[in-house]
């Protein structure tokens, strides 16, 4: 499973981070959202599943995931 942020629809919120800041993070400049490594790690699917659907912006979408992921 990979989770993908469209960078241009995101504004900062930080949902995702606060969600699962295991995978998820902020851009220290803008505060963005940062994926240090889309590759989601084991265990950590759920989470990241409820970080995209949290998103405000829509700027997540998971691959991949067998679970309807584009």
């Amino acid at each position: 499973m990979r989770v993908l942020v469209d960078i241009s629809r995101c504004q900062g919120h930080a949902r995702c981070e606060d969600i699962c800041p295991e995978v998820f993070a902020t851009d220290a400049v803008e505060g963005k959202c940062v994926i240090a490594d889309p590759q989601v790690p084991p265990g950590l699917e759920d989470k990241v599943r409820l970080a995209v659907r949290n998103c405000p912006e829509g700027a997540l979408r998971v691959a991949g995931d067998g679970k309807g992921g584009a």
